[in-house]
């Protein structure tokens, strides 16, 4: 994943996500480019909101594969935000004096790990999505604007094309990870507008307009779970993006 992703090799031996479980040239695929560099302060408000919205991503589906009973790929989801983006925001937490949300990202990933009861996951859940909007906060206030989380659902949406590409390719299923990921990120895109509160008429017919494209992309994931050919393809979502950038 592309240019959000520079995964730290000595926060992967720290989180744990080595071996079998971080192979993703075989398993999940993934294939995020590491870096020698430290991570670097982003540079932008709508960077910072995109990662957090990622992982948000990663963490929609894990809860919904580990509620249809898929607790080995759920695993896998929950994994990611932890070993794939949150070593990479620290820099930005530390610049923006928000303490970041570690300790309700282990308490999820541990409590899925462990397969406890779906309570107490939904539970941790729950507070996991808090911490994470809590730190979306500390954001100038033109991206909490109708037009700045426009353009982090673009953002979003880029990005889950690109993982559709590399899961999906000409209707056959080469990677279930990332056609999940790609749902994800969908789903959180729409959700962010689907959240905002507004009584401007236009702007509601605005988002509506926004929410109806998001919808018509659902047909792109028939199943949480592929066990059969895909009808779908990335050039779907970005045309969508287009669509969306001239509301």
């Amino acid at each position: 994943m592309k240019k959000y992703f520079l995964v730290i090799l000595t926060f992967l031996l720290i989180s744990g996500c080595h071996g079998d479980d971080h192979d993703h040239d075989h398993d999940d695929g993934h294939g995020h480019a590491h870096n020698s560099e430290a991570p670097k302060i982003y540079s932008t408000d709508n960077e910072y909101l995109t990662n957090l919205n990622l992982m948000k991503g990663h963490l929609w589906v894990g809860i919904e594969l580990f509620k249809a009973k898929h607790i080995e790929n759920a695993k896998r989801h929950m994994k990611h935000p932890k070993s794939e983006l949150y070593g990479d925001i620290i820099p930005t937490f530390e610049a923006k004096g928000t303490a970041g949300f570690a300790a309700e990202l282990e308490g999820l990933a541990l409590s899925v790990e462990n397969e406890e009861s779906i309570s107490t996951i939904e539970n941790n859940y729950q507070n996991l999505f808090d911490a994470i909007d809590n730190n979306q906060q500390f954001v100038a206030d033109v991206n909490k604007s109708i037009d700045g989380k426009i353009t982090l659902v673009v953002s979003l949406l880029e990005i889950a094309a690109e993982e559709y590409a590399v899961g999906i390719i000409e209707g056959e299923v080469k990677n279930k990870f990332e056609y999940q990921d790609a749902l994800g990120f969908t789903e959180v895109a729409k959700n962010i507008l689907k959240n905002i509160q507004t009584d401007d008429m236009s702007e509601k017919d605005r988002l509506a307009k926004v929410i109806s494209i998001i919808d018509s992309l659902s047909i792109l994931w028939p199943q949480l779970v592929p066990t059969g050919n895909i009808d779908g393809d990335s050039k779907s979502i970005l045309d969508a993006v287009k669509e969306i950038k001239k509301i």
